[in-house]
């Protein structure tokens, strides 16, 4: 009797386990400014596992199963992406282990990030009817890598992106996925926003 509990215990906390593994969703780990061409494709399936979901949303998740292993397979390829980097990483390193020759100049520092953490409001034109919408969104910057909250007229979820130099990029969790790329500026950020394959202008003010 106390191995049957014990047993079922086991899967019971493996099937927790599993389950919370599952609703994880994948994030950006890259840093655009050393790997680019993988920041973005880690970028572009953090995306596609938000448009998925929205999918899921809209059909109740009746999707045959489909979704959640569309969605599990690019949790699997962010890992993998991940990977890569690192692996990438730990060549830079050993390259740079050997002793640089008397002659040659001392790497310049990298520029600074920007830091975009707090609260701004973003001004953004309708893609599919005339006139504009304000949109609140609270942002949480750990190096380059960006995360937050976002509050709009009919919806509202979590964000996430990244900023490479003064670039800046990230999309919403929520049914209908925006996604904003732009510029850092000394007074905001600005750029084209996209949402059902329409794009508009947008801009952005701290708000506090």
């Amino acid at each position: 009797m106390k191995l049957s509990i014990k047993l079922l215990t086991l899967l019971v906390g493996t099937t927790i386990m599993a389950a919370l593994a599952a609703a994880q969703a994948p994030v950006a780990t890259v840093d655009p400014q050393a790997h680019g061409n993988l920041a973005s494709a880690q970028q572009s399936i953090i995306e596609a596992f938000n448009f998925i979901s929205a999918s899921q949303r809209a059909n109740d998740d009746q999707l045959g199963g489909h979704a959640g292993r569309a969605k599990e397979l690019l949790r699997e390829a962010n890992d993998e992406i991940s990977a890569a980097a690192a692996v990438a990483d730990s060549h830079q390193e050993g390259a740079l282990a050997t002793p640089p020759s008397n002659n040659a100049p001392a790497p310049a520092a990298p520029a600074p990030l920007p830091d975009l953490s707090g609260n701004w409001t973003i001004y953004a034109y309708n893609t599919n009817q005339p006139g504009s919408s304000l949109k609140q969104i609270q942002l949480f910057q750990n190096g380059n890598i960006i995360s937050g909250t976002f509050h709009g007229p009919h919806q509202h979820g979590k964000l996430q992106g990244w900023v490479n130099g003064n670039h800046v990029e990230f999309s919403t969790d929520t049914n209908d996925v925006l996604t904003f790329r732009g510029q850092i500026t000394a007074t905001g950020m600005s750029g084209m926003y996209g949402v059902h394959g329409q794009t508009a202008p947008w801009t952005a003010e701290r708000t506090n």
